[in-house]
């Protein structure tokens, strides 16, 4: 598998609008642009924004390019501009994006996923102090059972009060339930998205949440793209895919398991569940598991202290999947139920909105 060298700069949004740019507006298509991002600009530590100030005489030997691309990026070249006032827009609604030579893109990125897989540029809105947590991923069949369910969100929660945070795909099914379950219980989440998140409107619940920095919103897409209308989502299986790259540790709940597991990804198995080929390390208790992954800086853990709202119309809370009280004696029946989430599980709960 190939790496990149190791990330060596800052923040810079110039740079960033000219990565954007060759991305997405220069016409050399994405394929062609992360080439030149991966041989020409991180592996020779170059700014692209500083190799286009220079002029299209110098493109040529700093790039790589033929004679026809850099014709190309001349006729293009004034979109630049228009590119650094979008991402000002963009940073001014919350959104930010994040450069894979930059210090702050996900390792687990680099490891598990090839050089032509991993996004040249990661969108995110919220708190990416979240990122340093481990993340945990809860894999499962298309309808686990109500019980396997409850299980599932207890298991979240215990290793969330560990200082890890749970991930999620803006997905119907087990995923829904657990974002609404954790949103409840004001635990951190990591929320992967099939879509633009310029092109997304997080509803009441989850922007309350974003704005108490409890959730980070990621998505690998750029971020004006939006699925077509009244049709599946063509990308949400690389979504799927990003976000178990993304992960620390896999949370396998039920087969059929999911597909390129990695042998530095530790599984943690659902009681009575088989394992299965891929994984090397397996654990049984959040504790253990926890243990085993990246130690948490005490900074990003203090995201998982629970702070009650201050009003109720400040944080509204989500309906839960099923009862309460079921849910509770299910959690029961599986081990003990702190009762601070007992406490959240019964407050009382208004409407709630829409993944």
């Amino acid at each position: 598998m190939e790496y990149l060298p190791k990330p060596t700069q800052e923040y810079n949004p110039l740079e960033t609008a000219a990565w954007y740019w060759l991305a997405h507006d220069s016409g050399l298509g994405l394929r062609r642009a992360k080439a030149i991002l991966t041989g020409q600009i991180s592996t020779r530590n170059q700014s692209l924004h500083e190799v286009l100030v220079m002029g299209a005489t110098y493109w040529g030997s700093a790039l790589d390019l033929s004679p026809e691309e850099i014709s190309l990026l001349e006729k293009q070249y004034q979109g630049l501009d228009v590119v650094v006032d979008k991402l000002a827009g963009w940073q001014l609604e919350g959104i930010g994006l994040l450069r894979w030579n930059e210090p702050g893109y996900p390792p687990t990125l680099r490891s598990h996923l090839s050089l032509e897989q991993q996004p040249a540029l990661l969108s995110y809105r919220g708190e990416p102090g979240l990122l340093d947590l481990p993340a945990i991923m809860a894999c499962a069949d298309t309808a686990p059972k109500e019980e396997v369910v409850a299980w599932t969100v207890q298991t979240l929660f215990e290793l969330a009060g560990e200082g890890a945070a749970p991930l999620a795909v803006a997905r119907a099914g087990l995923d829904t339930d657990i974002v609404k379950a954790m949103l409840q219980v004001e635990a951190p989440l990591l929320l992967v998205l099939p879509r633009g998140l310029a092109e997304y409107q997080p509803p009441g619940t989850l922007r309350a949440e974003l704005e108490a920095g409890r959730v980070l919103l990621l998505s690998p897409f750029d971020p004006e793209y939006s699925p077509p209308a009244g049709k599946a989502n063509p990308m949400l299986p690389h979504a799927s895919s990003f976000a178990q790259a993304l992960a620390n540790a896999l949370l396998l709940i039920s087969p059929p398991y999911p597909q390129n597991l990695t042998p530095e990804q530790p599984c943690f198995l659902r009681p009575d569940t088989p394992k299965t080929v891929g994984c090397q390390q397996y654990y049984t208790d959040p504790e253990s598991l926890f243990l085993a992954l990246t130690e948490t800086p005490t900074a990003a853990a203090m995201a998982n202290v629970p702070h009650p709202p201050a009003s109720p119309q400040e944080v509204p809370i989500p309906e839960a999947a099923i009862d309460p009280d079921d849910l509770i004696d299910q959690l029961s029946a599986l081990g003990n139920v702190p009762e601070a989430m007992k406490t959240r599980l019964r407050a009382p709960k208004s409407p709630p909105d829409p993944i």
